[in-house]
């Protein structure tokens, strides 16, 4: 696995039940832009959100339009017996790997456990796993627990640089989930990313991936040049003192603006962060600048 991956938003309807239809819809335009693939239910998919029947019904849907593109469903659940269920669902289904956040509801959990459950967890799918590092929920994946499990690789969400560069010194496979780091990922050894703000921006991360990938300086300072103006867009309404919550619920919120389907609001009990007129003018006005860039 290689390329630039979009967490994609699911798609909710006023009564809160999943809007499927929009949800594939999404998808579809995603693939058209020219992304590797689509990674539903993650963060910013909402996918702790989800039941299973939900994931089993939206993954249908998206399996069907996905063609030569990647498709890795994410699992976050704190139930073994909802993985394996998954697991034993997504058998037939062709994905290209299949995203696992561990169980973290009891903690802390000892990295030898760690390592017993993604051994569990593998001898169990017939797709390859990608291990979810997201320290900020769940516990920290580190490279002991890589390195000794059979999984594909990482997804590092940390947002710590040095703990992206300790799982390729290892010699670990990774996918940079924070966004800011993708350049700096890249031209260190990671593999591409798995980006939320993809949803908005999905041509010019893709152009970001390319770029970084290249080796060559320049490409390099240009990749982050455009990173950097994704950024000056985006922080109009993701204001630095916000929650992850608050942060996907605001970008939710703005997002008629910046996609063809309605994604709705963020499922109950989360928020979704109702930004000013003038702060979602203004991202519209710097994202003018970074649709530009072809």
């Amino acid at each position: 696995m290689r390329g630039l991956f979009v967490p994609q938003f699911t798609a909710f309807k006023k009564n809160n039940e999943v809007d499927f239809q929009a949800t594939v819809e999404h998808g579809e335009y995603l693939l058209s832009q020219g992304v590797s693939g689509l990674v539903p239910f993650g963060t910013f998919g909402e996918g702790s959100s989800l039941s299973l029947m939900e994931r089993k019904k939206v993954t249908e849907g998206l399996a069907s339009i996905i063609k030569d593109k990647a498709l890795i469903p994410c699992i976050i659940s704190n139930s073994l017996g909802d993985i394996w269920e998954y697991l034993d669902f997504a058998k037939d289904i062709p994905l290209k790997a299949i995203m696992v956040l561990p169980p973290c509801y009891f903690k802390p959990i000892d990295n030898q456990s760690l390592i017993d459950f993604f051994k569990e967890v593998a001898e169990r799918s017939v797709h390859p796993i990608v291990a979810y590092n997201l320290p900020a929920f769940s516990m920290k994946i580190d490279s002991e627990v890589a390195v000794k499990s059979p999984i594909w690789g990482v997804k590092d969400s940390s947002g710590d640089f040095e703990s992206a560069l300790d799982f390729i010194k290892n010699g670990m496979k990774i996918l940079l989930g924070s966004d800011d780091l993708l350049v700096k990922g890249i031209a260190a050894g990671a593999r591409g990313g798995i980006c939320g703000l993809a949803n908005f921006f999905p041509v010019q991360m893709v152009k970001i991936f390319q770029l970084a990938s290249s080796g060559v300086a320049d490409d390099v300072v240009e990749a982050q040049n455009i990173l950097d103006k994704i950024f000056a867009a985006v922080n109009s309404v993701v204001k630095k003192e916000f929650a992850g919550v608050q942060s996907i619920g605001a970008l939710k919120n703005a997002s008629p603006h910046f996609m063809p389907t309605n994604m709705g609001d963020m499922r109950s009990p989360s928020p979704t962060y109702r930004s000013p007129e003038s702060d979602i003018s203004r991202m519209v006005e710097l994202a003018k600048i970074v649709y530009d860039i072809s």
